[in-house]
């Protein structure tokens, strides 16, 4: 080997030790400091909490109806807005026409939407009894007052979630370290029947819809229910004036209702009705009535003055 190739070789030798040795990068690639550096963290404490804009049900005064009540619902960033939105059904309505449904004490312990149907566990509260619930649930009024209220309590749940686009379908669960997580048929009427109830899906029956409260309407006036018949009156002078004023109106024999429309605006809504009027021992048929309704609060009325009008018509 020549001495040319001897000092090529060393070279080589040495480029590869300076290599090996070298265990960081540059200075001129190292960051000189933290500064303007910025941690990013996975925790959601101290975030602010979204607002949502939902429809909650709740039951409309003793009937057996429920209304909605419009809501902006707070949904903590650790939560999802499943949770908070049936945290704030069991909450109660703000609106003093509207009654709760859930017995005292009841919580929402988990949400967990799979496939449409939405598990919903709550605690054992939902098993207990309401405040002014007595004992002894098999006489008197709560023999169908306990098992109408638990079922409106159901279908708020079904109504409000689904509303919400959240779900399809809903499975409540309870928690409890007995027995099936799953409610019973006994759960209506504080029974032993271990019957499971179905999933809960909407139930349009029990909403105070345009059509719904037309049949409200005319249910009350056919039976001269006037009580009833105030409770969808919107805009009466007096409570005792109109009462005295819907006995003075002509009897309603018989009615057919369509199934209704709802304005632009969602602020009033038009259903037709064929009226048959009984005045002076005649009957009158009264095609094609249309019975327009106006939003109170959330809950379609009839105005005093055209249900009037509607009840003397000819």
């Amino acid at each position: 080997m020549t001495d040319r190739a001897r000092l090529i070789c060393l070279l080589v030798c040495c480029a590869l030790l300076l290599c090996g040795c070298m265990t960081s990068p540059p200075d001129s690639l190292k960051r000189s400091g933290t500064e303007g550096q910025r941690l990013i963290s996975a925790s959601t404490e101290g975030l602010a909490p979204d607002q949502k804009s939902v429809t909650l049900y709740f039951r409309y005064g003793s009937t057996g109806f429920l209304a909605p009540e419009a809501r902006l619902v707070t949904v903590q960033r650790n939560e999802s807005l499943e949770k908070a939105v049936v945290k704030a059904l069991l909450g109660g309505p703000l609106n003093a026409a509207l009654s709760p449904l859930f017995p005292s004490g009841v919580e929402a312990l988990s949400a967990v939407n799979q496939d449409g149907t939405l598990f919903l566990t709550l605690n054992e509260a939902l098993l207990g009894r309401y405040p002014d619930e007595p004992g002894d649930v098999s006489v008197g009024a709560w023999k169908t007052e306990g098992p109408l209220r638990r079922q409106l309590c159901l279908d708020s749940l079904a109504a409000t979630l689904t509303e919400a686009g959240l779900c399809d379908r809903v499975q409540v669960l309870v928690e409890r370290s007995q027995a099936s997580m799953r409610l019973t048929a006994g759960f209506l009427n504080r029974s032993a029947d271990a019957a499971l109830l179905p999933m809960l899906t909407r139930n349009e029956d029990t909403l105070l819809t345009p059509h719904n409260t037309a049949q409200r309407i005319l249910q009350s006036w056919r039976e001269q229910d006037w009580n009833t018949l105030s409770a969808y009156t919107a805009n009466a002078s007096g409570e005792q004036s109109a009462l005295d004023a819907f006995a003075a109106a002509e009897k309603l024999v018989d009615y057919t209702l369509s199934c209704g429309s709802v304005s632009f605006d969602g602020q009033t809504a038009l259903v037709t009705a064929d009226l048959t009027l009984q005045g002076q021992g005649q009957d009158t048929a009264v095609p094609g009535y249309p019975l327009r309704l106006i939003r109170e609060d959330g809950i379609w009325k009839m105005d005093y003055e055209t249900l009037l009008d509607m009840m003397g018509k000819k």
